[in-house]
């Protein structure tokens, strides 16, 4: 472990202490209702000192959104240490992502608050971490369909197959709970159960690729549970319930 001295521990708690005032400040009164003089004050750390450590509003949201990704990579990494079919490890991965967005929403919103032009005011140092979250979650992705190919459980089309699940299955996620966290697929789409709609999306697509095994061919309900059980018990039964492994049934 690197040495850390007095000083630089001392910025590191700086720092977080103005990242725990932002956060809250952002989820009280969101992205357009924060400014830099909000967020000293709310931190307690003066305004020369505030611009010195970070650049803009911007700046501090993708440091709290990169915060956020990480915790959510964490979740992924033991989703997919899994021991089971190659798919199932793709859903306990998945499953991490869910419990982490559902059981935390207030950092599921910063992360996709940064989605859009919010990174051009970022300084590249703040952006790059972020940036490098997101690859690391890609990654464990990618991780998991190359050891698909390598298992004989997927055997893709062409060159770009594995990147195109990667990236599709990203998309879905990211996407989906986008719409499900502003409301926009009940209020406009009319859907009441959307996480089960993008499941059945997501397994209707890699059937298309020939994963096996088949959505119609295995109990992935089942699977889930076991999932929930063996992996994720304490989320999941702090989300739906003691023993409650099925969690929303479909």
């Amino acid at each position: 472990m690197a040495f850390i001295s007095p000083k630089q521990q001392q910025m590191l708690e700086r720092d977080q202490a103005i990242l725990d005032a932002a956060r809250s400040l952002v989820l009280e009164q969101g992205y357009y209702g924060i400014t830099m003089d909000s967020i000293a004050k709310a931190s307690g750390c003066p305004k020369g000192t505030l611009y010195h450590r970070f650049a803009s509003k911007e700046d501090i949201l993708v440091a709290l959104a990169a915060e956020s990704l990480q915790r959510r990579n964490a979740m992924m990494e033991r989703g997919a240490a899994f021991e089971g079919r190659t798919r199932e490890r793709f859903l306990a991965m998945a499953e991490g992502i869910s419990l982490y967005s559902r059981l935390h929403p207030e950092e599921s919103q910063i992360v996709h608050n940064t989605l859009g032009p919010v990174r051009e005011k970022a300084s590249p140092i703040r952006l790059d971490v972020l940036l490098e979250a997101e690859r690391e979650a890609l990654r464990i992705a990618r991780d998991i369909l190359r050891a698909a190919v390598s298992a004989g459980d997927l055997e893709p089309e062409h060159d770009e197959s594995i990147e195109e699940i990667a990236l599709g299955s990203w998309g879905l996620l990211e996407g989906g709970f986008t719409l499900i966290e502003s409301g926009m697929a009940h209020l406009a789409l009319k859907v009441d159960n959307p996480l089960h709609k993008v499941w059945r999306y997501f397994n209707r697509a890699v059937d298309a690729y020939g994963w096996q095994p088949l959505f119609g061919d295995w109990d992935y309900e089942k699977s889930l549970a076991t999932i929930r059980q063996e992996i994720f018990p304490v989320e999941a039964e702090q989300l739906y319930g003691e023993g409650n492994w099925y969690g929303d049934r479909f």
